[in-house]
């Protein structure tokens, strides 16, 4: 199976959080081995009800809440 070393494997991740030019989803090719770029958001991240539960587990576990957002 390919892999990549941490400091790529970290460079989207740092890409995103720090570059003022980030506003996506980066990673490298099909999402396993190569530079940082754009990507597709993959179907299975796109599920709302998916995206519910597991916020509601993140305020549940950090026992910190946020109001709602309207969209």
């Amino acid at each position: 199976m390919p892999s990549q070393g941490p400091e790529q494997g970290a460079e989207p991740l740092l890409y995103a959080a720090t570059s003022p030019d980030a506003g996506g989803y980066y990673g490298p090719r099909w999402a396993m081995v190569g530079p940082t770029k754009p990507i597709s958001l993959p179907r299975s991240a796109q599920d709302k009800a998916v995206a519910a539960r597991l916020w509601t587990e993140a305020e549940h576990l950090t026992d910190v809440s946020l109001p709602p957002q309207k969209l």
